[in-house]
C-alpha cells in the first residue's frame, strides 16, 4: 500500500520536472470541448436550480415539513454520490463515468419535468442528485488530465467562467419562460431543456474526447487512461497524504463560511427582512462578475503564492459579509454589491484548488483525489446550510455574517502568515508558463 510520502515525493518529483518561464496558455482542443460543454450544461441547469424548492411544493405538492426532510437526505446522496464518483473515475475511467452520469442526469431531469407527486418528484430529484455528484469528480479528473502542466489552471478557470455565463444565461431564460408559461407548465418546460443540455454534454464527450490512451502529461505522469488503482490504494491512501488533508480542510471551512451561506444565508436574511426581490439582482451580480473577471484574474496568478492568493480570497469573502454585517436591512442594491465582493474572491479560490488536488494526485488515485474534493464541497456546504438553519430557528440570522466575516478573515490572516510553509517549497508558487509544454497546434488562444 502506497504511504502517503510516497504519494507526496512522487508529486513533488513531478512539479521539481516542470520548467518555467514562456508564454504558452492554450487550451488543447479536449478540454475546450469540455469547457463547452459545461457552458452548455450549466445553461440547463441555471434554469431549474433557483427553482427547486418551487419544483418540489408548487408542482409536485410535497408538504413543507417533507420538503425539508428530501433536503437532508438530499445533503446525505450528495456525500455518497462524491465518495462514489471518485472511486469509479479510477477503476473505469473518467470519460465512462462522465458520459454515464452526464446520460442518467438527463433521464432524472426528464423524470422531474413528468412528476406531479411526491413520491416520483423526490425520487427523481434524488437520483439527480447523485448522478450530478457522481459526475463532479470525474470532470475535474477529465479537464486536468486534457490540460496538463500551468495550463491545468487556465482550463479550471476557463471552466468557472463557463458555468457562471451558463448559469446566468440560464437563470434569465428561466425568468422569461415562467412568466410567459406560468409556473406548473414552465418549470416542465425547464426541465426538458435541462435534460437536452445534458444530452448534449454527454454526446460531445463521448465523440470528441478520447478515452484511453490518455495525452501523456510532459511533466512525467504516465498516459492517463483507464487503470485500477495501486493495490491497497483507496480513500484511506488519498487520506493520508498531509497536502490533500490540508487542501480539504481549507475548502470546507471556505464553503461553510462562504459559499454556502452566499447560497443559503443570504436568502434567509432577505427573506426574514422581506426583501426577497433583490435576490435575482444578487446572483447576477455574483455570476456576472465571476464570468467578466475570471480569466484576466487568472492571467494574473502564475508565480504567485497559492497560499497568499486564498488568503486574497478569503478577505474578499470577509470583506462581503461585513458589508452585510454593517446593512441593518440590506437593500437589494447593498445585496448585489456583496455578492460582486464575494465573487471577486470566488474567482482567487475556484481555479487554485482543483489545480492544487491534480497537482498532487497520482494517476491512479485521481478521481479518489478528486473525489476528497468533491467531498469537502458537500461537506462544507452541509456545515454551512446546519449552521444557518440554527441561526434561523434562533432568530438570530443576523450573527451570522459578522461570525462569517470574522472566521474568514482571521482564517485569511493565518494563510498569509503561512504562505511559505502552508504547503511543500515545489507547490508554494502557481506554475509559470512555459513553451516547452507541448500544446497541441489546433488549440484556440
Amino acid at each position: 500500500m502506497p504511504t502517503s510520502e510516497t504519494i507526496r515525493d512522487r508529486a513533488l518529483a513531478r512539479l521539481r520536472s516542470a520548467p518555467h518561464g514562456g508564454e504558452t496558455r492554450r487550451l488543447p482542443t479536449a478540454a475546450r470541448v469540455i469547457v463547452g460543454g459545461e457552458l452548455l450544461s450549466s445553461i440547463g441547469t441555471g434554469t431549474t436550480v433557483p427553482f427547486l424548492l418551487v419544483y418540489l411544493h408548487d408542482v409536485c405538492h410535497t408538504p413543507v415539513g417533507l420538503v425539508g426532510l428530501l433536503l437532508v437526505v438530499r445533503a446525505l446522496v450528495a456525500l455518497a454520490g462524491a465518495t462514489l464518483g471518485g472511486a469509479l473515475c479510477d477503476r473505469i475511467g473518467p470519460k465512462a463515468v462522465v458520459v454515464t452520469a452526464l446520460a442518467v442526469t438527463a433521464v432524472c431531469s426528464v423524470g422531474m419535468a413528468t412528476a406531479a407527486s411526491p413520491l416520483p418528484g423526490g425520487t427523481a430529484m434524488l437520483a439527480h442528485t447523485a448522478a450530478f455528484i457522481v459526475l463532479a469528480p470525474a470532470l475535474d479528473a477529465m479537464l486536468a488530465q486534457t490540460a496538463p502542466g500551468p495550463v491545468r489552471q487556465a482550463a479550471f478557470a476557463w471552466r468557472n467562467t463557463a458555468v457562471n455565463l451558463g448559469g446566468a444565461l440560464g437563470a434569465a431564460a428561466a425568468s422569461v419562460t415562467l412568466v410567459v408559461l406560468g409556473t406548473g407548465r414552465g418549470l416542465t418546460t425547464l426541465y426538458v431543456l435541462d435534460a437536452l443540455s445534458f444530452a448534449g454534454f454527454a454526446l460531445l464527450v463521448a465523440v470528441r474526447v478520447s478515452s484511453s490512451p490518455w495525452p501523456a502529461d510532459p511533466r512525467g505522469e504516465e498516459p492517463a487512461g483507464p487503470r485500477t488503482a495501486e493495490p491497497g490504494g483507496g480513500y484511506a491512501t488519498a487520506m493520508a497524504d498531509p497536502v490533500l488533508r490540508r487542501i480539504c480542510l481549507v475548502v470546507a471551512f471556505t464553503v461553510a463560511a462562504g459559499f454556502a451561506q452566499l447560497q443559503i444565508g443570504l436568502p434567509a436574511l432577505a427573506t426574514a427582512d422581506g426583501t426577497q426581490a433583490g435576490l435575482g439582482w444578487m446572483f447576477a451580480a455574483f455570476m456576472v462578475t465571476s464570468a467578466i473577471l475570471q480569466i484576466p484574474v487568472e492571467r494574473r496568478l502564475p508565480g504567485r503564492s497559492r497560499a497568499g492568493v486564498l488568503a486574497a480570497a478569503l478577505t474578499c469573502m470577509a470583506l462581503a459579509w461585513t458589508v452585510i454585517a454593517v446593512s441593518h436591512h440590506p437593500s437589494p442594491a447593498i445585496l448585489a454589491v456583496a455578492a460582486a465582493v464575494f465573487a471577486v474572491g470566488g474567482t482567487l479560490f475556484s481555479p487554485v484548488l482543483p489545480t492544487l488536488v491534480n497537482d498532487i494526485a497520482p494517476s491512479a488515485l485521481r478521481g479518489r483525489y478528486n473525489g476528497a474534493h468533491m467531498l469537502a464541497w458537500t461537506g462544507g456546504f452541509a456545515i454551512g446550510a446546519a449552521a444557518t438553519s440554527t441561526l434561523l430557528a434562533a432568530d438570530a440570522i443576523r450573527a451570522l455574517f459578522p461570525l462569517c466575516a470574522a472566521a474568514l478573515a482571521l482564517t485569511a490572516g493565518l494563510l498569509w502568515h503561512r504562505r511559505g510553509r502552508f504547503l511543500p517549497a515545489p507547490l508554494v508558487r502557481i506554475p509559470l508558463p512555459t513553451p516547452q509544454h507541448p500544446v497541441p497546434k489546433d488549440s484556440a488562444p
